[in-house]
Order: C-alpha cells, then sequence, then structure tokens
C-alpha cells in the first residue's frame, strides 16, 4: 500500500458514528487509505501514542470538530489535551496538508453531544486557533461533510487512468490471499444460506458426513443466485475456523478480465510455495507449473476458491461473456449431474452429446481440474453458472472426489429478511406470492426492494408503490419474462444521472476504475459537473444493489444479469452515444511503442478496449488496425496468448464465422482468416473450430479466402 495516500482521520467517535463512516467512504473513493481510531487502548499512554503513530505515517490529515472536546488521557498528559487536540498538533509540527472541517450552527445536535464545563472552553478555544491557521470548511449533515471531503480530496488524487486492474500481491501463508475481491454482495451480510453454509462446513470438518471425501465441491446456480455470496461468506468467516489445520486461503475470482488460466496457475504456485511471481514465470514452463503446484496442494493442506469458474468454459469463454444472456444455457448445455438433482442415472444418456460447451476452453484447464480433484490434502471451492464436463465421467456423474451442489432460490423466510433489510413494507403472503413467480431469486428481491425503499412518494411502501405502478404484473408471465419485468421496475426510479451511470459503466468488459468514470463522466457538457454529484449517484447504485464498488481496488462492477438488461434496454443511437465517449477516452490512452515493454495482458487493457469500442462502433476497419499494431506481436511472441487472440479476432466476424470477416481489401481478409484459424488450433479449441467449421461450413468465398 506505500503507492496509495493515506488520510488520518481525526475526530471525536461517540457522538459522530454516521459522520465517520460517510468520511471513511470518501477516502475510499478517492482511492485513499482511512486511518481511524475507532476503539481506545485500554492504557492512556498507549492511546496517545498510537493517535500520534497514525498522524505520523498519514500523508493528509482531516480534522473534524463538532460539539465535543474529546477524551483527555490522565497518564502523560500534564496540559490536559484531548487526544483530538493532540491529533492535531502533530499534524502541524509534521506540516502535512490539514484539511479542517467544522460543524455549523444549524447542524441538528443532541444535548447529551454538546460539551460543557472545561471541556467547553477548550472546544472553542481549539476551534478559534483552527479557523486561524487554515481555511476551514462548515458542514450541516453527515451528507454535506462526505460532499465536502470527496471534493477536497479530489484535489490531493493521483488520477490513473491507464491502471484498470486491481490483483492483491501474494503474501506468504498462512495469510489470506484475496487476488481479487468480491465487490458484488449487495447486503452488508449474507442473507440465509445457512444449510449451504452447514454443508461447506461438514464438507472441511465432519470426516462421517457424506461430503468429506469429495476435495472439489462445486457451488452451480444461474446468475444471481448468491453463490459467489455464499462462497465469500464461508471462506471468510467460517472456513479459517473449521479447517483445521490450514496451510493457507486463496480466493480467485475469474470474473476479472486479467484472471486467465494460466495466471491462476502462477499465482497459486508463487502463494503455496513462497516462490516470487518473477521467478516462477522465468523459470517455470507452462505444464511444469502445474505439475508443481498439485505437489504442493497435495503435500499440504490449503483452501482455493475459484469464483465464476465458467469463464474459463467454452460457452462463456467469449469476449462479450459478461453481457451474454444465460437464460436458455442450462438446455443449451445440459448442465445437469445425473446423482445430484435427483435424477435416475439414465437421465444422464439423454445429455451426453450435449455437454461440449461445459468443456473448458483450454483443455490444459480442463486436464488440471480432472488432477486437481486428486489431490490429498488441500481442498477447492468452485462458484459456477455451468458445471465443468471436465469433471464428469462418461455416465454423467461428478468424478469421485468431485462434489455438484446446485443451489436454488432462498426459502420463505430467508426472502423475506432479505426483503425486510431494505427496510420495505408488505404482507407475508403478498410478498411470498410475488417472489414464488420468480423463484425467490435473491438479486431480483434486492433489486426491487431497493427501488421501493427509494419510491419519492413514500419510501419503503410497498403497498402505495402498487397502487401507482398498475402497469406491474409478473405473475401472468413466463419465469424469463417476469424476471426481465422485475429488473425493469427496478430501475424506474433512478435518477436519470444514476442511468447514465450504468449505461457506460455497461459496456466496460471488466471492472471500471474510479478515474476511468471521473474522466468520462465528469466535465463541462457531460453529465456531472463535480465529483460529490458523482458520489451521490454511485451511492445510490450501491444502496439498490444494482452497482457492486470493489473498495479496496476502488473499482465498480455490474452483476451480469444487471448488465444484460441495461445494455438490452439502450437504444441503437444510445449505444453509439456510449461507444463514441469511450472510443474518446481510450484513444486519449498512452499508447505502448515497443511490444517487447509488454509483460502482461494487463499492459494491453487500453488497446483492448479501444478494440472493443470500434467494434462497438462498427468500425472494424480500425479495429483491424488497433489488432495488427498494438496487439498482434504483443499477445503473439511476448503473452502466448491464443485464447484471447481468437476471442477478438472472432469479433471481426459479425456475419458469423461461416462469412469473411467485415473488412475492406482481401489482403486483410487474408491476415484475419490465416491468424484466426491458426490461434484456434493453437489455443487447443479445436471443439470450437469444429462447430464453426462442420455445423456451419464456409463459404465459397471464404475457403477461397483461406487457400490465399
Amino acid at each position: 500500500m506505500s503507492d496509495i495516500k493515506k488520510v488520518m482521520i481525526s475526530s471525536t467517535a461517540l457522538d459522530l458514528p454516521d459522520h465517520r463512516k460517510g468520511v471513511e467512504e470518501a477516502c475510499l473513493r478517492q482511492g485513499m487509505f482511512p486511518m481511524m481510531m475507532e476503539h481506545m487502548p485500554a492504557a492512556d499512554a498507549d492511546a496517545i501514542a498510537e493517535s500520534l503513530r497514525m498522524v505520523d505515517e498519514a500523508d493528509i490529515y482531516l480534522g473534524i470538530f463538532a460539539q465535543r472536546y474529546g477524551y483527555v488521557p490522565k497518564e502523560n498528559n500534564p496540559q490536559r489535551l484531548s487526544i483530538t487536540e493532540m491529533e492535531y498538533n502533530r499534524a502541524v509540527e509534521r506540516d502535512i496538508p490539514r484539511l479542517l472541517f467544522l460543524m455549523h450552527d444549524d447542524h441538528p445536535v443532541k444535548a447529551s453531544d454538546v460539551e460543557k464545563g472545561t471541556g467547553a472552553v477548550k472546544l472553542d478555544k481549539l476551534k478559534q486557533r483552527v479557523g486561524t491557521e487554515r481555511v476551514v470548511n462548515f458542514f450541516k449533515s453527515p451528507e454535506e461533510l462526505r460532499g465536502q471531503i470527496i471534493d477536497s480530496l479530489s484535489h490531493y488524487r493521483e488520477r490513473k487512468e491507464t491502471e484498470f486492474h486491481f490483483v492483491s500481491d501474494i503474501p506468504k501463508p498462512p495469510d489470506i490471499y484475496i487476488a481479487h475481491p468480491y465487490s458484488l454482495l449487495q447486503t452488508r451480510d449474507l442473507i440465509g444460506r445457512q444449510n449451504e453454509l452447514n454443508l461447506l462446513t461438514d464438507w472441511v470438518a465432519e470426516p462421517h458426513s457424506a461430503v468429506y471425501q469429495a476435495r472439489i465441491f462445486n457451488v452451480v446456480a444461474i446468475g444471481g443466485m448468491g453463490k459467489s455470496a455464499l462462497t465469500w461468506k464461508w471462506f471468510n468467516d467460517i472456513a479459517p475456523n473449521e479447517m483445521k489445520p490450514l496451510a493457507g486461503r486463496m480466493w480467485w475470482s475469474f470474473y476479472e478480465s486479467d484472471a486467465t488460466f494460466e495466471n491462476f496457475i502462477i499465482r497459486a504456485l508463487a502463494y503455496v510455495t513462497g516462490r516470487a511471481r518473477e521467478d516462477i514465470e522465468k523459470n517455470t514452463k507452462p505444464g511444469e507449473r502445474e505439475e508443481l503446484l498439485l505437489a504442493a496442494l497435495d503435500g499440504e493442506p490449503f483452501l482455493l476458491v475459484l469464483d465464476g469458474l465458467e469463464r474459463i468454459l467454452i460457452a462463456y469463454a467469449r469476449m462479450d461473456a459478461n453481457r451474454l444472456a444465460d437464460d436458455d444455457l442450462d438446455q443449451q448445455t445440459a448442465n445437469v449431474v445425473a446423482g445430484a438433482m435427483g435424477l435416475p442415472e439414465s437421465a444422464a444418456q439423454s445429455f451426453i452429446g450435449q455437454h461440449r460447451l461445459r468443456k473448458t476452453a483450454d483443455p490444459r484447464a480442463g486436464n488440471f481440474l480432472r488432477k486437481l480433484a486428486r489431490v490429498r490434502s488441500s481442498r477447492v471451492l468452485v462458484s459456477t453458472r455451468l458445471y465443468p464436463a471436465d469433471l464428469q465421467i462418461v455416465t454423467g456423474e461428478p468424478l469421485p472426489a468431485s462434489l455438484a451442489h446446485f443451489i436454488h432460490g432462498l426459502s420463505d423466510d430467508d426472502a423475506l429478511n432479505l426483503w425486510r433489510t431494505f427496510g420495505v413494507s408488505g404482507s407475508r403472503d403478498e410478498l411470498l406470492r410475488l417472489f414464488h413467480i420468480f423463484d425467490s431469486h435473491p438479486l431480483l428481491i434486492q433489486a426491487l426492494a431497493g427501488e421501493i425503499a427509494h419510491y419519492h412518494r413514500a419510501p419503503g411502501d410497498f403497498d402505495l408503490w402498487r397502487t401507482n405502478h398498475p402497469d406491474f404484473d409478473p405473475f401472468s408471465l413466463p419465469l424469463v419474462q417476469a424476471r426481465s419485468h422485475i429488473l425493469e421496475f427496478s430501475f424506474r426510479g433512478l435518477k436519470e444521472s444514476a442511468k447514465k451511470v450504468l449505461n457506460t459503466v455497461a459496456p466496460f468488459r471488466m471492472p471500471a476504475t474510479y478515474d476511468t468514470l471521473t474522466a468520462l463522466l465528469i466535465g463541462q457538457d457531460r453529465i456531472f459537473s463535480n465529483e460529490n454529484d458523482l458520489d451521490v449517484a454511485l451511492m445510490e447504485l450501491e444502496d439498490r444493489g444494482l452497482l457492486g464498488w470493489d473498495k479496496r481496488g476502488n473499482r465498480y462492477d455490474l452483476h451480469p444479469i444487471v448488465r444484460g438488461v441495461v445494455w438490452s434496454g439502450l437504444s441503437d443511437a444510445m449505444r453509439l452515444d456510449v461507444y463514441t465517449t469511450l472510443h474518446a477516452h481510450f484513444e486519449a490512452l498512452p499508447k505502448i511503442e515497443d511490444y517487447l515493454e509488454v509483460e502482461s495482458l494487463e499492459d494491453l487493457t487500453p488497446a483492448i478496449e479501444l478494440y472493443n469500442t470500434l467494434i462497438g462502433l462498427s468500425d472494424y476497419e480500425g479495429a483491424y488496425v488497433v489488432f495488427r499494431d498494438r496487439i498482434e506481436k504483443a499477445t503473439l511472441y511476448r503473452l502466448s496468448s491464443g485464447r484471447q487472440r481468437v476471442e477478438l479476432l472472432e469479433m471481426l466476424f459479425p456475419d458469423g464465422l461461416d462469412q469473411l470477416p467485415r473488412l475492406s481489401n482481401s489482403s486483410r481478409q487474408a491476415f484475419t482468416l490465416m491468424h484466426w484459424r491458426r490461434d484456434t488450433l493453437l489455443a487447443g479449441s479445436q471443439d470450437v473450430l469444429l462447430h464453426c467449421c462442420v455445423e456451419q461450413p464456409p463459404s465459397k468465398n471464404a475457403r477461397a479466402t483461406r487457400r490465399t
């Protein structure tokens, strides 16, 4: 965290809990680390030392002065100063930037929070001194204070518009390694799923349970059902207490655009062995790395979580996976496992030939998964939209050491508890009738409850909201249409500015950084005039559960279901506007002139995003040039990223892979076809090639061009 500015938040605590929470989030919004003393040590001397230590480490001092002087230690304090005044004095001594905020006389305040006697006198003197030494801001509410701090800190933030990824440093075991934090948990804590949590605990702690023998536990569910939230909760709060011995824990999310199978192998091997990542990249080869990792996991009890594993399966291994409609993928991919869903073994015969899309796009990954199921000491928890076919035997049953657990909607009590979390009314019977229409889908419950909680006429009043929305009627619709209907209503009460934030984030292939959002959304003739207004819009979306905020990386993302509905709801003209804005932004970012300077796929993110926006603008010629000049050599000679090359090149075939790429001349078409075919074979995706070339034979023109 050496490159992240640290902000010392100095104020009294008991009287300002809401203010301090807002201040903390304002710091995180600006990509800065808040240093806070919420609970003083028992000893006075320790309290003084700890407070001053934080000021000494801070890059910025942020002082908030209300109506209390603060805690006055008795020991080593001859002047009888409060901790708050000591902190201010140390900041003055260090001469670091000091941002000062005083409570306005019009701010509502409880009588018990107003200092009296000697403390009041000292507080007045401190405020007078603060006011003469620096320009101060006056706040009348927690919200106003948050906005003032957002604005003040923005002048100290270092803009990093070319940094798109956040992968944490690799610690030494047994310290936890969270490579990509999970940010889409819409409520502060997981609601319900106690049966699933108990089953996961039995998996690691009950030798006599039926699930204990499995080494890989697969949590399988449709999008938005809460599989990632479930595994995140168990991984953080339960696993370290129940899985013993435990050599270390690692969380890896394949939802990240840089979270390729190869990157996972390298970083996991570095973590479990204690070797430097650079050493592994330089001195080991693919294939060898997998065997070394398997040996380490076989020897010591690690817990690995592979979140979003469907992203490395053929069905989702594509550039537009984050907007992929998956309502019918269960049927298309035969996403069932004999014995795991109450099905007879004979049911497997009907889908043996249909599960191709559930195989890994890279056969090496499938081979690794099968071997992973045989490790003896470690355990692997998988969350996935589709059950990996590589973990099934020919009859459709899981491999002996792989367990498939399909989760569905919330129980009635859990669904109601989730709804009530948002402070929304409604009778039990009426609500359950509604929830059952869409299988008590957690994300839909959260989205609709968030809409009603923010209903401006009567916040949280479900009955009045229904009365004023007579066209809300999901009861007669099939399941898929009912889900879309509910999500569409969940967006209706949003302010136009918040909707435009959603529209801007939707086309991104990855979480958008705060600096990127400010560059796209703030300025003359743009949606927001300042960062405070953007912060208000982001808060509204976060409160409704529509936008996830990764506070550690300061990035923002949409759940695939939300992203799909937002994107499908945009007209062609609106999509053109969004892509035009993104194109101008990414076109202006610095280029890597020499492909030899590319060290990882992350370095190519600006070029790949520019390529993606050009495709969105139907500028295939421009996209071809970006691929040829900025992506082709780096991905081929530096990164060996065959799978990513295939996905990018296929975007030049908008009319289908049985037609010519939509390019202006035969030489460019030949270049694209040659590279696409070669990379498809090199990436090990013969199955994809077979599907494209056998089920949809290429046209005569295409065959002629390929011969050329």
